[in-house]
């Protein structure tokens, strides 16, 4: 698959017979010629020619003759649905005018992207769809999901308390206008708070006013951790009383004394499936999550009020040069804590016995989920976690992280989950399992950025299908368009056939590449020669078109 799209200018000509009978049209918008068709169902690939007029797909079979305005050769490229992730943050950046293209996830052949997940983000239809044509347009399709979090604290605000009957009736109610709007579905964060405040029967009274609408339920569930099979009997006991579907985001066992829950969460969710439940799963293609400084999952005591005053102004709305220098301040005061042995006991204390209301990763499992990727002046870290480091060396690993604090500063990068390659590999092959990102729209200054967020897709076709054979290019592509089509509802998307909108993607197989890695995570992927955006051609060799073709979708 070497060749290169050639886009061409042509004349009328006839139109001939082909594998699939006779084009009705005379002419196409857009002509994509000699393609190896993969069309999203998870059947075998084929070889045609594609026709677009306006924003919908035509034809699909024999166009020889090339009759169309704009033509595109695509020999020795696969032409697949534009890919679909069931699973983003985007609704953080689309919103701004720096990132609205979403070029994290056009330029690797996402077109459209499900927002809202987790539970807790701002609701408004119409304040959204205004947002996003005042700043131009966005590069993506996006589709919203209300979130439990945002329907609760409509009512209840934070606070940590049951709801009264009363109460109840009106969460329900803001959900269901959410949905007369035209969200896709409710999504929860169980681990947040203050959706961790609810109780289980809470969620389930809330969850059935999805059946009326027949939506789906798809959630972070309580525990991705200890307590993940308990978490997951919660999930499909809501979904079992409200009767609706469930999807299970960002799959994972978090945690290397967690690993082994992996395969038992299989066999309950089959036998669950195997007694009628609807149940998917999405899944990010990497064995880490969420990366941060190591100074972050450290709590400082009120007591240290100087060193709590910095770790304040930096987390605050600061930006450019004066958050530079926010962050140097409390990092040098911090290595200066962390030297004198009462307050680096102060510290320890704290960080390991957690603060009420906050979530506490080192309070909630120990050390065990951490792992390290970036360490400069310690290289051979990266990837250990800090439980083996203190299984080698007979320390702590509270004493660990903060001589680590102390030599390296922000530099000591981790990762917030450790996670299984055997599991990711397990969970891929799953035919339920759809392949999300759990990414934001980003910018190339913003910090902290996980590779997921330009590389998922192009991960999986890369390393999944093309160099370990686990799955096969139709699955791949399956898992990424027609499954989470069907998951969502979405009827005129995520599979080929005449009729559907045009998200198209049009790459190369052979050299699909995600070039983002935790160190440097900024790189777009490559190998996509074309996507279009409903009908519109947005990217062309690998270039962003400076088109914002991107709909704000909602359930019809």
């Amino acid at each position: 698959m070497k060749q290169n799209i050639i886009i061409g200018w042509l004349g009328i000509g006839s139109l001939v017979f082909n594998i699939l009978g006779c084009s009705p049209e005379t002419t196409y918008d857009i002509v994509i010629l000699n393609g190896t068709i993969v069309d999203g169902t998870g059947e075998e690939a084929y070889e045609a020619d594609l026709g677009i007029n306006g924003d919908t797909i035509a034809f699909i079979g024999n166009l020889k003759e090339r009759q169309g305005t704009a033509v595109f050769e695509a020999d020795g490229h696969i032409i697949s649905p534009g890919f679909i992730d069931i699973h983003t943050h985007c609704d953080n950046g689309l919103d701004h005018p720096e990132t609205r293209a979403n070029l994290t996830y056009l330029m690797q052949g996402v077109t459209s992207v499900v927002t809202g997940n987790c539970g807790y983000r701002k609701y408004s239809i119409e304040k959204t769809r205004s947002l996003y044509d005042s700043i131009g347009g966005i590069g993506t399709n996006a589709l919203p999901l209300i979130g439990f979090g945002t329907v609760r604290s409509a009512v209840l605000g934070r606070e940590d308390r049951a709801p009264s009957a009363e109460e109840l009736e009106k969460m329900k109610e803001v959900l269901r206008q959410a949905l007369q709007d035209g969200v896709w579905g409710m999504s929860s964060g169980l681990q947040y708070v203050p959706q961790k405040y609810s109780t289980m029967e809470e969620v389930i009274e809330v969850t059935k006013v999805l059946k009326e609408f027949d939506v789906i339920y798809t959630t972070h569930m309580r525990s991705e951790e200890e307590q993940i099979m308990e978490a997951l009997a919660e999930a499909l006991q809501i979904i079992t009383e409200a009767g609706v579907p469930l999807n299970i985001s960002h799959l994972k066992a978090n945690g290397r004394m967690n690993w082994k829950y992996m395969k038992d969460l299989f066999e309950v969710v089959e036998q669950a499936q195997a007694n009628g439940a609807i149940i998917t799963a999405d899944m990010y293609p990497y064995d880490k999550s969420a990366t941060t400084e190591l100074y972050d999952i450290l709590h400082i005591p009120a007591e240290l009020e100087a060193l709590t005053n910095l770790q304040k102004k930096l987390n605050s709305d600061i930006e450019g040069e004066e958050k530079n220098q926010a962050r140097a301040a409390f990092e040098a005061a911090l290595q200066e804590a962390l030297k004198d042995p009462s307050q680096r006991a102060k510290i320890k204390t704290l960080t390991e016995k957690g603060i009420p209301g906050n979530t506490n990763w080192v309070a909630k499992g120990g050390w065990n989920y951490f792992s390290i990727v970036n360490a400069p002046k310690n290289p051979d870290l990266l990837n250990k976690m800090f439980i083996e480091l203190a299984e080698e060396s007979g320390r702590e690993p509270f004493e660990i992280a903060a001589d680590l604090i102390i030599e390296e500063g922000s530099d000591i990068v981790i990762s917030l989950s450790t996670m299984l390659e055997d599991n990711l590999l397990l969970q891929l092959k799953k035919d339920w399992v759809m392949v999300s990102s759990d990414g934001y729209a980003v910018h190339p200054d913003h910090t902290g950025v996980h590779p997921r967020s330009y590389g998922s897709a192009a991960r999986v076709l890369r390393k999944y299908v093309r160099e370990e054979n686990i799955l096969t290019l139709e699955e791949g592509i399956y898992k990424m368009t027609g499954l989470p089509a069907e998951t969502l509802g979405m009827e005129d998307r995520g599979i080929l056939k005449t009729g559907q909108v045009a998200d198209l993607v049009v790459f190369d197989q052979d050299e699909i590449y995600d070039g983002s890695t935790y160190l440097d995570p900024h790189q777009y992927a490559s190998g996509i020669e074309l996507v279009f955006v409903n009908g519109d051609l947005a990217v062309e060799k690998g270039e962003f078109k400076e088109v914002y073709s991107g709909r704000f979708l909602l359930k019809k």
